[in-house]
Parts: structure tokens; C-alpha cells; sequence
């Protein structure tokens, strides 16, 4: 006869094996799931006819919350993002823009500041600021330049 030291009982180690088992199974789930590439939203690029600024737009959602955005770079190097989050939810998000601006082996993140959008109401993000790594490279960007913009809830 074996004596059972842990002071649980059978049925009570059996509830901690299927926690462990269900635990294991969402780990390596979400684990399978994270290495599926997420489908990015196209960015269309557009070179201004003076060759002095470029334009990035694409729309994107997240958790039923959606936008537009357009995202600029100009030859100064200042940049702006313009853009517009819509919430159909029932209840009010807090809502930013991040856009990653890359080119060769160079990459720069610009975002918006964070703006609470009430439950079923749409409002507008900008930002604006002067960066020298644009002003530095802009040719490089209007050659190869590609951004990358998402909307960020939380």
C-alpha cells in the first residue's frame, strides 16, 4: 500500500493535472497563432509633383475601433500625421497613431498623442514635429521610404 503524503486527495490532483493540461494548451495555442504573419493594411505612397514632400496613407482597426490616416514627410524634415478614428462601440476608447517610417537600415516611429473617443462618435489625431533623420535621408525616402501605420487602443 502506498501512503499519499500531499494531504490532496485523487480527485483533487486530477483538477490540477487538466488546469495544468488546459494551461499548457492555450500556452503553446497562442504561441502557434503569434508566429502567423498579421495581414498588413496597404499603404499607398505618394511623391508631391515639387519632389518636396511624400505622402503615406492606409487605413487600419482595432478591436472594432477603425481609421484613416495619412502620414507626411517633407524635404525640411518636419513630418504630420492627419488622422480619424471611428468607434462604434458602446462604450468611449482611448485612441493613438503610430507610424514607422523605414528606409535601407533606417527606421523612425512618429505617433499621435493619446484622445478619448467617445461610445459611437468619431474624432481627429494630429501630430507634427521636426525629426533630422528625415531631413538627412529625404531622398533616400522618396526613393525606398515605406511607413507603416497602426491604431492603437489603450
Amino acid at each position: 500500500m502506498r501512503l499519499d503524503n500531499t494531504r490532496t486527495s485523487g480527485q483533487m490532483r486530477t483538477r490540477r493535472g487538466l488546469a495544468l493540461l488546459i494551461a499548457t494548451g492555450t500556452g503553446l495555442g497562442s504561441l502557434l497563432l503569434g508566429t502567423i504573419p498579421a495581414h498588413a493594411n496597404a499603404t499607398t505612397k505618394h511623391v508631391a509633383s515639387d519632389g518636396q514632400s511624400v505622402e503615406f496613407k492606409t487605413s487600419d482597426s482595432s478591436k472594432r475601433v477603425r481609421g484613416d490616416i495619412t502620414f507626411t514627410v517633407k524635404a525640411d524634415g518636419n513630418w504630420e500625421i492627419d488622422a480619424k478614428a471611428t468607434n462604434p462601440r458602446p462604450a468611449g476608447r482611448n485612441v493613438h497613431w503610430i507610424c514607422d517610417l523605414s528606409w535601407d537600415a533606417s527606421d523612425v516611429r512618429h505617433s499621435t498623442g493619446t484622445k478619448w473617443v467617445p461610445r459611437k462618435s468619431s474624432r481627429t489625431l494630429t501630430a507634427e514635429a521636426y525629426d533630422p533623420f528625415i531631413q538627412a535621408d529625404f531622398a533616400t525616402i522618396v526613393a525606398r521610404g515605406t511607413a507603416d501605420c497602426d491604431i492603437v487602443i489603450g
